[in-house]
């Protein structure tokens, strides 16, 4: 292979990428699923583990040396051994009703890169690693995104041996089952400096880019989702012969939370970026004639600023304690998932801003509103994210689409920005 000496205004004619290759693998990874959901690989699943043997195949045919880590991510890799290696990649898992292209955009940009540097004949000045994260969609509770964390050092040996997937199987098991090794998950740690750079193209989710015409955006920042299981207990009495001022009722005492969410989510307090969502909720008896006697619900709050997510939390712990009160309930508030807003590195922005330049693409910086596996490894590696539109900001559904056009201006300037990376990382 020859080695190119790389120049940020030219290199990226060397590197010709084929986007009608992404969109067929997506297309291919999308028959991976539930029969009567479609778009749902769920992290564990059988379908999952079908698609993984099929990737590890893709990767293999496009010349990368193929493991499974201990964590059970699937690595592909290719170039040179060198101190620290360059890295792309995502995930393939989906919610339950997902897309084709939430994650799996990323793996598959990646892979088309590493096949059109093969195809091109370029080496690079690092190892190159192209990753599937296994589980970063919420399949295990507190637990995902799994693979990233795991990578990162966030994620115990004793917390995996006590974890159950939603199929009844032990997380430890279930990724065995994909060939990881998870007593010896130390070994999929890596170490600070490790990491030259890592790289992760993904639709935006979110309608920004479209409705500024724009196919590209650089991020800048992720947002930390914090969320919370509340359970709300009052008395379950009958709805004709209880009088309002008598009554217990859960859902009502719910259904003020649910709106205070609103509040504080829009109030200067979390504004411009702040979101706030009551996406679950249980109620009992649940019958028409009778008084609701018991509420378990979920909070959820996003933003790319640590405090006012600190000001949220307290706001909402002051209220239920008063809701309670006022109301004369038994209410609990546990917050189970709690998560850091990460701003990404100026060089890593910098690579992919310089590629969006050099293509002629304007260069929009923005937020990521939802989070990613790159929020896990950035406090510990360098790490940057490229958004590509797609329909409607749609996502989570399987409505989800981005067009080849967009699918080839992310992968091209993903593959420019990997060019930059490797011609100044060390």
């Amino acid at each position: 292979m020859r080695k190119v000496e790389l120049n940020v205004q030219n290199s990226f004619s060397e590197i010709p990428i084929n986007a009608e290759r992404i969109q067929a693998d997506i297309e291919a990874i999308s028959r991976f699923t539930d029969p009567d959901v479609p778009f749902t690989r769920r992290a564990f699943s059988p379908q999952y583990l079908e698609s993984r043997a099929w990737l590890a195949m893709q990767f293999k045919n496009a010349g990368l040396s193929v493991k499974v880590d201990a964590a059970g991510n699937l690595i592909g890799q290719m170039g040179p051994e060198s101190k620290s290696v360059l890295m792309m990649g995502s995930h393939t898992d989906t919610v339950q009703g997902g897309g084709r292209f939430d994650g799996i955009l990323g793996v598959m940009a990646a892979l088309e890169v590493a096949r059109a540097l093969n195809e091109s004949s370029i080496e690079l000045n690092h190892s190159l690693e192209i990753v599937d994260f296994v589980c970063e969609e919420p399949t295990i509770v507190n637990l995902s995104p799994l693979g990233s964390r795991i990578m990162a050092g966030d994620v115990t040996i004793t917390e995996v041996s006590k974890a159950i997937t939603p199929f009844g199987q032990s997380l430890s098991d279930a990724i065995a089952d994909l060939g990881g090794n998870p007593s010896q998950l130390n070994t999929a740690v890596r170490e600070p400096g490790s990491i030259a750079g890592y790289l992760e193209l993904h639709i935006e989710q979110a309608p920004v880019l479209e409705r500024e015409s724009l196919s590209v955006g650089v991020v800048t920042a992720i947002a930390a989702p914090c969320r919370a299981k509340v359970s709300i207990k009052g008395s379950a009495d009958h709805a004709g012969a209880t009088m309002m001022n008598e009554r217990k009722d859960a859902l009502a005492a719910a259904a003020e939370l649910i709106l205070l969410v609103e509040k504080i989510t829009t109030s200067p307090l979390m504004s411009p970026d702040g979101v706030g969502t009551v996406g679950w909720l249980e109620n009992f008896p649940n019958m028409a004639n009778v008084i609701p006697g018991e509420v378990n619900l979920t909070v959820e709050i996003r933003s790319t600023q640590a405090a006012p997510l600190v000001e949220a939390m307290n706001e909402i712990d002051q209220a239920l304690d008063e809701i309670s009160e006022r109301r004369g309930l038994e209410v609990a508030i546990e917050w189970q998932h709690v998560e850091t807003p990460v701003t990404l590195p100026l060089q890593m922005q910098e690579a992919v801003s310089q590629a969006c330049t050099s293509l002629g693409f304007p260069v929009k910086k923005m937020p990521s509103r939802a989070s990613h596996d790159a929020a896990r490894l950035a406090p510990i590696f360098p790490a940057g994210m490229i958004f590509i539109r797609c329909k409607e900001g749609r996502s989570h559904a399987s409505e989800e689409w981005a067009s080849l056009e967009d699918i080839a201006d992310g992968a091209r300037v993903l593959a420019q920005s990997l060019l930059n990376l490797d011609s100044k990382a060390t």
